[in-house]
């Protein structure tokens, strides 16, 4: 107990000195406390100010890198266009997107009339062979839907040995060509010349 006393004593003076701070420091409590307040005061008053007004002069990054590259990469100037109005004029009336386009007409090239119809003689005249067309007789003709066909006899047993043959349209037989199989007769086409035939009798021109 001796020493705890002994202890107490000797704090007895820091106790007191130190209370006698605290005492004097009090009378300043009131001017610290209002500095205090002063400033925070200004300090929110300054972050509304920057909020609500920024200052002008700041760019934006954005905008001071578009700079930078301009001034780097200047852009090259564009050529002047010195066509006239006229050349303007006739590209509008040309418009292939108008509704109101006609269509193309590739211009017409004048022949003499005389002149073909001499080289397609003569043209007809080569491919004709010398000689007559072979007979050709119809024994019938069977039309189902758009299938037409002719049976015929044959004319050339050289290369098919069956006495009848059927034929169609579009078809080339013993120097024919099939051009129309009709209900009561065929049309046959030996160089030019149109051949008709009719069921159970000879070639009609």
């Amino acid at each position: 107990m001796k020493s705890i006393n002994l202890n107490i004593k000797s704090l007895q003076p820091v106790i007191e000195t130190f209370g006698k701070k605290v005492r004097q420091w009090k009378r300043y409590l009131p001017i610290i406390n209002l500095a205090l307040l002063i400033g925070v005061a200004s300090l929110a008053i300054i972050c509304v100010l920057l909020v609500y007004h920024p200052p002008e002069n700041i760019t934006k990054p954005e905008k001071y890198i578009e700079e930078t590259l301009l001034k780097k990469n200047p852009l090259t100037s564009l050529a002047v266009d010195n066509k006239s109005a006229d050349y303007y004029e006739l590209m509008l009336s040309n418009n292939p997107f108008s509704p109101n386009r006609t269509a193309w007409n590739p211009p017409e090239t004048k022949t003499d009339s005389k002149q073909e119809e001499g080289a397609a003689q003569s043209a007809e005249n080569q491919q004709k062979p010398k000689g007559t067309p072979k007979k050709i007789t119809l024994r019938g003709i069977m039309i189902l839907g758009d299938t037409r066909k002719a049976l015929i006899e044959n004319p050339d047993t050289t290369k098919n040995k069956k006495p009848f043959i059927f034929i169609e349209e579009g078809e080339e037989i013993a120097e024919y060509k099939v051009k129309n199989i009709e209900q009561d007769q065929v049309k046959l086409d030996w160089y030019g010349e149109e051949h008709i035939v009719i069921m159970r009798s000879n070639i009609k021109k």
